[in-house]
């Protein structure tokens, strides 16, 4: 078999193809904090940081300057691809590609994606295109007009690049001709061709560029008519080919494109070292930016010399200003590294079901076992804690074969103790009525608490631990979400671990809802508190918007020379007005809230926690509430 290196483009996380022929390139990756699970085309001569200009053109560039020789060397893109093959005749759209819902191993088979269909299809071929397609389709008589009338594009620039193009090669003219009064073309820049041809191209194209950033400018355009050397190149493409082939006879096949509907994702995060490895994860929107600061700060100020922590975080729109913040945090510590990854990746997110504060970024921890599948553990710990000691030290305990070490949650204790009222599908239930059906656990008081999980991915993966968690998900609403679920699948497989390891900050109530619980789990929450290794900042008061809960000074010795110090004394001296700093507003408090913070004092002397009293009430309440709201 010839030596052949197909490359896709791919500007975030999505569905990767399987053949070993292929190879997926994040382009624009030096202007991107995030993995997106393929190496990128930031390295060695590389003109990444002009992605945003010219499109696909930065792997190219990057292929031509960097990547070994092969007999053939091929584009396409993560949701356009070639069909390499036997059947050409199927049904086509408007724009001249075949539509197919998503990548699978059957989209592979029936588009011959696989190694042996694609080395059969190029064969001893000189170049392998995509079917000509007909500017008239979209309105155009010729491909100069279809370029001059179409959206986002600025016939100015294409003449320029014609000019240029003229200038330095005056023997295409005839070429240059032929191509803009021709009603079709090789559209999209997709192609496999012979390294030779390959070199020669890249070299050709990329000269043009060269003298052509020097002739346009941007007037004002936004960001779809910035990508213009992109748009420019797929005429260029079609030029060079004419050209070439009048100079010595091309042998060209062509074949069908085809375009995913539904984008996906199939990758995985790769460890970032390879020995002594101290795999983090943590969660978190902007809002909690400034949280996720403080944490990892409080991480590298615990950490260890002799081990390599790679703290990746699973955002949901954190901000590039932030983004680079954080990674501002460990730049001095070559054992620290941070990176990120987008959780609106996975699109089982899409529709799931969340409530008050929760977002349906929360459910993003079920997919550690996917995601991180080529590590053996992964530890994840929420945003809103900062740890006292050095979480290398879970890492190195020995758990069997259980599938996670966590806290047991001493919280829901209370609520089975008090009867809480469960909100979930199942009904106006007790949490231990809801615990027992619902989450199917025998022994309630096996629940754990998700602030600090150890994930034993490694028997995970050999139990395919992903698809129950992925089944329980869709199969109802759950009161408090993918902790649920988690407690759900992992029930009877928990290694528990020391109290001081999940240390509730109180929320403002350490000596109200604590003290009436059993008093051996009292003396343990009191023992925990003593030297705590993470402290947990869960509910609604968080220490910066205000100094008055437990352990507000180890928050912020924390914060202190990070990048948010000056933030959170803003915040905490404005008492509650509007923050100065647009990326971390003040969280709005819901109308009910304030009517509940009114009336709570006077229900609790009326229905003390834990009276029968209040139990009827609470479930008379839910029943009401459930018929009003659904």
């Amino acid at each position: 078999m010839k030596n052949i290196n197909i490359y896709t483009c791919h500007h975030k996380p999505s569905a990767f193809l399987s053949s070993d022929l292929i190879t997926p390139i994040h382009v624009g990756k030096a202007n991107s904090f995030n993995e997106i699970g393929c190496a990128g085309d930031e390295t060695g001569e590389n003109i990444s940081f002009k992605n945003p200009f010219y499109c696909e053109l930065t792997a190219q560039y990057w292929v031509w300057k960097n990547a070994a020789p092969s007999d053939y060397v091929g584009f396409m893109h993560y949701r356009r691809h070639l069909n390499f093959s036997a059947d050409q005749g199927k049904p086509e759209d408007n724009w001249g590609v075949v539509n197919y819902p998503e990548i699978t191993s059957e989209y592979e088979k029936i588009f011959g994606l696989d190694s042996e269909s694609i080395a059969s299809c190029i064969g001893d071929y000189d170049i392998i295109l995509p079917k000509k397609w007909s500017v008239k389709a979209a309105g155009s008589s010729n491909n100069y007009q279809h370029y001059k009338i179409s959206n986002y594009l600025h016939i100015k620039d294409y003449q320029a690049a014609i000019d240029v193009l003229l200038k330095r090669h005056p023997e295409y003219y005839q070429a240059v001709k032929e191509f803009n009064a021709a009603s079709d073309g090789y559209y999209t820049n997709m192609y496999v061709m012979t390294q030779a041809l390959f070199t020669e191209y890249s070299a050709w194209l990329f000269g043009i560029f060269d003298d052509l950033e020097n002739e346009i400018s941007f007037d004002n355009y936004n960001a779809q008519e910035k990508r213009v050397i992109g748009h420019i190149s797929e005429r260029l493409f079609n030029i060079f080919v004419i050209y070439k082939s009048s100079v010595t006879p091309l042998k060209v096949k062509e074949v069908q494109r085809t375009f995913i509907s539904q984008e996906t994702f199939n990758g995985v995060i790769e460890p970032f070292y390879k020995t002594h490895s101290v795999p983090l994860v943590i969660c978190f929107d902007d809002n909690y930016a400034m949280s996720g600061g403080a944490l990892i700060n409080s991480i590298v100020k615990n950490s260890s010399s002799d081990k390599n922590y790679d703290i990746v975080i699973l955002e949901n729109g954190v901000s590039q200003r932030n983004k680079g913040r954080l990674k501002e945090l460990v730049k001095e510590h070559s054992n620290i590294n941070v990176r990120f990854f987008d959780v609106n990746a996975f699109s089982e997110l899409k529709g799931v079901y969340t409530r008050a504060h929760f977002s349906a970024a929360t459910y993003a921890r079920l997919f550690i076992p996917q995601l991180f599948k080529n590590f053996p553990r992964v530890l994840f710990i929420d945003a809103d804690t900062v740890v006292e000691s050095d979480v290398a030290e879970i890492l190195d305990l020995d758990i069997g074969n259980n599938l996670v070490a966590a806290v047991k949650d001493i919280v829901m204790e209370g609520f089975v103790k008090f009867n809480a009222i469960a909100q979930s599908d199942s009904g106006v239930q007790t949490a231990a009525q809801y615990l027992k059906t619902s989450l199917l656990m025998e022994d309630p008081d096996k629940y754990f608490q998700a602030g600090i999980i150890l994930f034993n991915v490694e028997v995970m993966n050999q139990e395919n631990t992903f698809s129950k968690l992925m089944e329980s998900m869709k199969e109802k609403n759950y009161w408090f979400l993918d902790q649920d679920i988690m407690n759900k699948v992992f029930y009877n497989r928990v290694h528990y671990l020391p109290l001081c390891w999940n240390v509730y900050h109180g929320n403002g109530n350490t000596d109200d809802f604590f003290p009436n619980l059993k008093f051996s789990t009292y003396m343990s929450f009191l023992d925990a508190r003593r030297n705590p290794k993470m402290i947990h900042y869960a509910g609604e008061n968080k220490p910066w918007n205000t100094s008055n809960v437990d352990f507000f000074d180890n928050f912020l010795k924390n914060i202190h020379n990070t990048p948010w110090e000056k933030d959170v004394y803003e915040r905490l001296l404005s008492h509650g007005t509007k923050s100065t700093d647009p990326a971390m507003p003040l969280p709005s408090v819901l109308l009910q809230t304030k009517i509940k913070r009114k009336l709570m004092p006077h229900f609790n002397k009326f229905a003390p926690i834990g009276s029968r009293r209040r139990s009827s009430v609470s479930k008379f309440y839910y029943k009401i509430r459930r018929i009003v709201l659904g």
